[in-house]
C-alpha cells in the first residue's frame, strides 16, 4: 500500500468518498492514488488538497466537547463547516500559488458570491489571499467552539459562513462517513436541533449576526445598496459594533448620534 492509500485509509475515507471532496471521477482518483503523474496537473491539486490539507490540528472529541453544549448547532454541523472553509482556503491557496487555471470567481467561497460582487473584485491576488486567510482562522475558531456571529469581527467572516452552510448541509448528507467518529445529535426533544436542521442554525446566525446583511452577497437584491456602503475591499476591516441599519429587512438608515 502506497503512501495516499495509507492516507486515505487514516482518514477512514473510501476511494468514492475522497473522490467526491476532490471533486474528480472515482477513476481519477484510483489513478493518482496509484500514481499521481497519470492524471492531469489540476486534478491532481484538487486531490492531495483532500489528503494533505484536511483539517486535523483538533481531534473529534474536541469538536463534541466544544458544540455539545450548543441548543442551535451539532458537532457534526460545527465540524463541516470548518471542513468546508478549509478546503476553500486550499483552494484559494493552489490558485494563488499557479499561473494559470480557472478565473477567481469560480474558485472556492468566492463562486458562491453574487457575480456584481466580482465586478470590484475582478482577478486580485490579495484580495483572494484574505479570503484564505480568513477561512482558515474562521475554520480554526470554530474547532474552539466560536463563530464569527459570537464576537465583534469583520463582515467576510460571516459572510464566509453564509457561504459555507449549504456545502456543509451537502457533505453532511451525501458523505456521512466522514462523519462517523462524531456522535450525532439524536433529538428527543424540542429545546436542541439535530444534524439535519440546517434552517434552524441558519436563522440562529441571522439573529445573532453582527452584520445583519451577512447574506446579501450570495445573492438577495438588496446587493447593489450593500456595495455602495461596503466596497468588497473593507469587508476585512474589524468592526466593533452592530450595523445601524439592515438593507436585508429593508430598513431606512438611522441616524445614529
Amino acid at each position: 500500500m502506497n503512501e495516499r492509500a495509507s492516507l486515505r485509509k487514516n482518514l477512514h475515507l473510501t476511494q468514492d468518498t475522497a473522490a467526491k471532496l476532490a471533486g474528480v471521477s472515482v477513476a481519477t482518483w484510483r489513478r493518482w492514488e496509484h500514481e499521481p503523474s497519470s492524471v492531469a496537473v489540476d486534478s491532481a491539486a484538487s486531490c492531495e488538497r483532500v489528503l494533505y490539507r484536511r483539517p486535523q490540528e483538533h481531534s473529534d472529541a474536541d469538536f463534541e466537547r466544544a458544540w455539545d453544549g450548543y441548543s442551535q448547532i451539532t458537532p457534526r454541523q460545527a465540524y463541516a463547516i470548518a471542513a468546508v472553509l478549509d478546503l476553500w482556503a486550499d483552494e484559494l491557496a493552489t490558485w494563488i500559488g499557479s499561473s494559470h487555471g480557472e478565473p477567481l470567481h469560480q474558485i472556492g467561497p468566492l463562486a458562491s458570491f453574487d457575480s456584481r460582487v466580482m465586478f470590484y473584485v475582478g482577478e486580485n491576488l490579495a484580495f483572494a489571499g484574505v479570503v484564505r486567510d480568513r477561512c482558515s482562522a474562521v475554520a480554526r475558531e470554530i474547532e474552539e467552539g466560536v463563530l464569527p456571529h459570537m464576537r465583534p469581527g469583520r463582515f467576510i467572516d460571516e459572510v464566509l459562513i453564509g457561504a459555507a452552510l449549504p456545502s456543509a448541509h451537502a457533505h453532511l448528507d451525501e458523505m456521512p462517513e466522514l462523519f462517523e467518529r462524531i456522535s450525532p445529535r439524536v433529538v428527543d426533544d424540542d429545546e436542541q436541533v439535530g444534524d439535519e436542521d440546517w434552517d434552524v442554525l441558519s436563522d440562529w446566525i441571522d439573529d445573532e449576526s453582527y452584520a445583519a446583511d451577512w447574506e446579501v452577497p450570495l445573492g438577495l437584491p438588496t446587493l447593489p445598496t450593500l456595495l455602495e456602503h461596503r466596497h468588497p475591499f473593507t469587508w476585512f476591516d474589524l468592526d466593533r459594533e452592530p450595523p445601524s441599519f439592515s438593507l436585508v429587512r429593508g430598513a431606512a438608515p438611522m441616524n445614529v448620534d
